[in-house]
């Protein structure tokens, strides 16, 4: 799969928040990610200079509005493969569903697999309708970064329809006062070891 894939930093979440009830928005689940982040064995190839990526995601979902039903826990192993867009995060996915969260930590640490960070996010999952589409829009706040973020995505079976998806993700991010040229391309583990090296020479 091709996820397509706009990232942006909110500094105004009150904001952010009217403009979702303003248009139509359709607040669906919460979760709660634990992310432990991947590099290949030492001697292969360094995920972090071919921009690829290696997640194992635990993944809680609630429902905010409704304690009483409880919570959801699901599992994933994620390849990320090297962005192939210059203004957006685009790029191939490969997600497995798997059960047991522990043993395939093991296993890939058994295969010298080098664990290199662990992220919480917590997240908000909305929907809109917008041009005959249906858009699923993620509200995420990472702790370690003390800051919000909106992602928008697409899934996409082959880039034929890329540039047809970034337009209208891009047209509807400028509904919620949003420009194009804010789109972050960086992942989120990126931007948290930026932060944790400015953190070290301060």
């Amino acid at each position: 799969m091709i996820e397509v894939e706009i990232k942006v930093n909110i500094s105004d979440l009150d904001l952010i928040l009217k403009k979702f009830e303003e248009n139509n928005g359709i607040y669906k689940v919460s979760l709660f990610h634990e992310d432990t982040y991947f590099n290949m064995p030492k001697g292969l190839r360094n995920f972090k200079k071919t921009d690829e990526a290696l997640r194992l995601r635990k993944s809680i979902e609630f429902n905010k509005n409704n304690k009483a039903k409880g919570q959801n826990i699901n599992y994933y192993l994620t390849y990320k493969g090297k962005k192939i867009d210059i203004s957006t995060k685009t790029r191939k996915e490969i997600e497995v569903k798997i059960d047991d969260f522990k043993k395939m930590r093991t296993l890939l640490q058994e295969l010298g697999f080098q664990e290199i960070i662990t992220v919480n996010k917590e997240r908000e999952l909305h929907e809109f309708e917008f041009k005959n589409y249906y858009i699923e829009v993620l509200l995420d706040y990472l702790p370690i970064l003390n800051q919000f973020f909106i992602e928008v995505e697409f899934l996409l079976d082959s880039p034929e329809n890329l540039e047809e998806s970034k337009e209208v993700l891009f047209e509807f991010l400028e509904l919620l006062g949003i420009k194009r040229q804010e789109s972050i391309r960086k992942s989120y583990l990126e931007l948290i070891v930026e932060k944790l090296k400015e953190n070290l020479n301060n």
